[in-house]
């Protein structure tokens, strides 16, 4: 198995993002970048396609070293969001994820995640997950809780995002012998 790219149909595909996908993300990053903001500490660094692209070719080449895996969430053939191991380490991986306004609420993200943490575990690659999200971003938080995750901790003053820190709450799933 190559990692490369899950199809889930009838709608979803997770992808490793490619170069021509550059623009297409960078011109959702730039619709969604205030919302985004709110949560994430990277979009006021995405300010031209460059930056995109040249974060498509860091992603690449920390897949390729096992550090991570980032993929384009793909919905009826549209770019939706992203979904990642932000961290692989041994057999855990730290998950982060951000999707669309267009595309919420309608489970995508649940089942990007799921799909995602099944494919892993499948293969024996990867038995633990984890999950750190803003303690405020109730979207994040309510999902990591609709799949299964256990609360663990909040981490406080965890992230700088703007001008200020936010606590992060901290949520783990194990596979054990399924």
């Amino acid at each position: 198995m190559d990692y490369q790219e899950l199809a889930i149909p009838p709608s979803l595909r997770l992808s490793l993002p490619r170069e021509d996908d550059a623009e297409d993300l960078f011109l959702l990053v730039q619709q969604e970048k205030t919302r985004l903001s709110q949560h994430l500490s990277w979009p006021p660094l995405i300010n031209d396609i460059k930056d995109t692209l040249a974060n498509i070719r860091q992603n690449r080449a920390d897949f390729a070293d096992g550090r991570s895996a980032v993929y384009v969430v793909r919905w009826d053939g549209n770019i939706a969001g992203i979904v990642s191991y932000n961290t692989i380490n041994d057999k855990q991986a730290e998950i982060g994820y951000w999707l669309a306004t267009a595309y919420q609420g309608q489970g995508v993200m649940s089942h990007a995640v799921t799909a995602l943490m099944d494919w892993y575990e499948a293969a024996g690659k990867l038995d633990t997950f984890i999950i750190r999200c803003g303690a405020g971003n109730r979207p994040s938080n309510r999902l990591a809780q609709r799949l299964g995750f256990v609360f663990d901790y909040c981490q406080v003053r965890a992230e700088k995002i703007g001008d200020h820190y936010v606590d992060h709450n901290v949520y783990c799933r194990q596979y054990i012998n399924r």
